[in-house]
């Protein structure tokens, strides 16, 4: 139903409603004991441990420490829980060995158990860069700078599928998880613990030249319980990568800079046929060579080169429907963009992105474009972050040839405070598309601040203020704000952002333009002593985004999204049901899956009731229901969620959504969308893996095919076979016929000098 309000009265009514959200939150936290316990600071002096030097070859990998070396090294036992409940002993107590020679830091780990029966054992799959805390696994964090903020991480399930990660101040769920390193591990099953050796070569790790110590913490997830155990002990509202709270290891030999090299070229075969719109067919027979160059020129600075970039193993996009006004961010999945992909990042949102790697070498439905090379320089100090990236895209028959470049600096402050910049540049040349339409060069730059602050480790600030400059578009500036708490009751933030209608950063990413944003939330974890032992938490939370026009302050859109019941089991299930009221002044139409939306005022709003189970187990399931009203019409959904492993070497998921839509729009359109999604994952053991997947989009006609396998045939060597069938028919409205399928051989080659 389109109704007309005065917008003053909206934002009054948006304020009430948002305060007795809160309030009846907060009444809980304040009448009920919340059994919370306290969040606590870091320890003034950090716990030691000592490394056991070895000689070189002494230590054979292979999941046992049988080696004499290992049972005369110092044992670091009496881990704690962090989940669920802070402090407590472990249900199963780990036992942690750390040796070392020239070449490799050595981490071997007991991690007890009664395993007579391996079921016992939650291991969903044997991919590489696994789901942190849907599996078994043991983690170690290393802070080779000692500045308490820059961490890796090295992650291994009982069944040796591995897991890094680079992590800048804590904050494991920010961290990048594509990073891809060369280390080496080894597992072994018994009746009484699982077992793990790890080699990680000095090479792969960043340190201070001539350190004697590091900063370490580890990490073991016993997921049948959903227990997460820690050494040393760490708040529950922070991970084991938040270092402040790490011990020291001592006793490091480490070897001092040399040369550390390391190429990685490729052959690739492509043979395939494109077909868009009433366009002839294309067939192509493809064969292309190319690679990359790492150089460590000490262990805090890398420069790598890229010739002839390609990414035909990444994955393939996800299909989604996209009900908003709002631009989709759909993530970086190519490997050498996502390698310290978090030194070019300015921005701790999504919405605003000064720098997103996807505008190089990807157009805009997310189709490649040909790079001929690039070259990236990073470094990592103690006191400083810095990296420069250039990339040359080349020209085809819809795009001209571009130059991207960018430059970063960060300059840490005392405590975990830090300042940084920002410079991105993008030309593209004059060219003649297909159509023999001539098109101008165009030239864009941003230039950005921004700032993070931590006073305490539970309060943090960030913030970013961002220029831009477009040869079309012209001047524009965006700011944003983020303050928030974090304790073990939960989350407490606010979000401030301004964006200008002229910015444009034309490397980057943004939602949409000319708007001010009020976003408060809270997310509470309360814990009361009265709650059902299969209860482990009742989350209520509450959130709201409120924009405004900032050319002239007009009111745009609200949106309030409350969960009052919101219930965590144990075994990490979840009940919860959610409402969700918005208020929208739409100055121009738009056409969500190609149904017109006329221009006006709009107040809507939807409730949701939604159920998890334990995803770690064999057999798995999620169900949402929404019904509500949707703009003019209506809008019921179904999401269905399934998992089914009777053993870690067999995965099948899926997931599929039901939106039937009535009365909406112009037309008053009754549709009906389909959007499902499958997957299949055969594994040979975690080097030799066969996914394939499915997606079916009816709102567009979408039918998407992938299937890829993928053998691991050295570490971080590979050989790939992959098949694309990709045919979209676009909405009935906005018909764009394209149809692709391709068959790609590509075999890669790491060396390391």
């Amino acid at each position: 139903m389109v109704r007309r309000q005065n917008p003053k009265a909206v934002s009054l009514m948006l304020k009430k409603k948002l305060r007795y959200c809160i309030l009846g939150m907060t009444l809980p936290a304040v009448v009920v004991p919340l059994n919370a316990q306290e969040t606590f600071p870091p320890p003034e002096k950090p716990l030691e441990i000592s490394a056991t030097k070895v000689a070189d070859n002494e230590i054979v990998l292979n999941g046992e420490l049988s080696e004499l070396a290992w049972q005369e090294a110092q044992v670091t036992t009496g881990f704690t829980q962090r989940e669920p409940v802070q402090g407590r002993p472990a249900t199963n107590d780990t036992e942690v060995r750390i040796l070392f020679d020239s070449k490799f830091l050595y981490i071997g780990a007991i991690c007890k158990d009664s395993l007579s029966d391996r079921r016992r054992l939650r291991v969903r799959n044997l991919q590489r860069d696994f789901s942190g805390f849907g599996n078994d696994r043991f983690s170690v964090a290393l802070d080779g700078l000692l500045d308490k903020r820059n961490a890796v991480g090295f992650e291994v399930t009982p069944y040796g599928s591995q897991r890094e990660l680079q992590v800048i101040d804590g904050n494991e769920g920010d961290g990048n998880v594509d990073w891809d390193a060369l280390w080496y591990v080894r597992t072994k099953v018994t009746d009484t613990a699982w077992s793990v050796e790890m080699a990680i070569p000095w090479k792969t790790l960043r340190y201070k030249a001539g350190t004697d110590k590091m900063y370490i913490a580890f990490n073991r997830n016993i997921r049948r319980y959903n227990e997460i155990t820690t050494w040393p002990a760490f708040p529950r509202a922070f991970s084991h990568f938040r270092m402040a709270y790490a011990a020291l290891l001592t006793n490091l030999e480490p070897p001092p800079p040399s040369a550390n090299i390391q190429i990685n070229p490729y052959l690739l075969g492509d043979v395939g046929r494109t077909q868009e719109g009433e366009a002839p067919e294309e067939n192509k027979t493809n064969f292309e060579v190319g690679g990359e160059f790492k150089w460590a020129i000490t262990p805090n600075s890398v420069l790598d080169v890229t010739v002839n970039t390609d990414f035909a193993q990444a994955d393939v996009d996800q299909q989604v429907q996209n009900l908003t006004r709002f631009s989709v961010l759909f993530p970086e999945r190519r490997q050498f963009f996502l390698e310290n992909a978090n030194i070019f990042r300015a921005s701790e949102v999504d919405n605003i992105q000064p720098f997103f790697s996807r505008q190089i070498g990807l157009d805009a439905s997310g189709q490649p474009i040909p790079l001929d090379g690039g070259l990236r320089f990073t470094s990592r100090t103690s006191t400083q972050t810095s990296g420069v990236l250039a990339m040359r895209q080349r020209e085809t028959a819809n795009s001209p040839a571009a130059y991207f470049g960018v430059g970063r600096y960060v300059q840490n402050l005392s405590g975990q405070n830090r300042i940084g910049g920002l410079v991105t540049h993008r030309s593209d040349n004059a060219f003649t598309n297909e159509n023999g339409e001539e098109i101008a060069s165009k030239q864009n730059t941003t230039a950005t601040v921004n700032a993070f602050f931590r006073p305490k480790q539970s309060l943090s600030l960030d913030a970013m203020v961002s220029y831009s400059t477009d040869a079309e578009q012209g001047e524009g500036v965006a700011l944003h704000g983020w303050v928030y708490q974090e304790k073990n009751w939960g989350y407490l933030g606010f979000i401030g952002q301004y964006v200008t209608e002229n910015y444009l950063p034309g490397m980057g990413f943004l939602a949409f333009n000319d708007y001010i944003l009020a976003s408060p939330a809270i997310d509470l974890d309360i814990r009361p002593k009265w709650l059902p032992k299969f209860v482990r938490s009742y989350g209520p939370d509450a959130f709201a985004d409120i924009f405004w026009r900032a050319s002239d302050g007009a009111f745009q859109q609200a949106i309030l999204n409350f969960s009052p019941f919101d219930l965590v089991w144990q075994t990490g299930g979840q009940l919860e049901a959610r409402f969700r009221q918005e208020w929208q002044q739409l100055d121009n139409g738009f056409r969500p899956l190609g149904i017109e939306i006329a221009p006006g005022y709009y107040q809507f709003g939807q409730y949701e009731l939604s159920f998890d189970s334990d995803f770690s187990r064999k057999l798995a399931g999620a169900v949402t229901y929404a019904n509500g009203t949707f703009y003019d019409g209506n809008l019921e959904s179904w999401d269905f969620d399934v998992r089914i492993s009777p053993t870690p070497y067999i995965e099948l998921v899926g997931s599929y959504t039901l939106n039937g839509f009535t009365g909406l729009g112009v037309e008053a359109t009754d549709l009906t969308t389909n959007l499902l999604s499958t997957t299949a994952r055969l594994a040979l053991n975690p080097r030799v893996r066969l996914n394939g997947s499915y997606q079916w989009n009816s709102a567009n006609e979408a039918n998407i095919w992938n299937v890829r396998f993928a053998w691991e045939y050295r570490p971080l060597s590979f050989i790939f076979i992959v098949f694309n069938n990709n045919e979209t028919e676009g909405f009935p409205s906005q018909p764009n016929l394209f149809s692709q399928q391709e068959v790609i051989g590509k075999i890669t080659f790491l060396k390391q000098f």
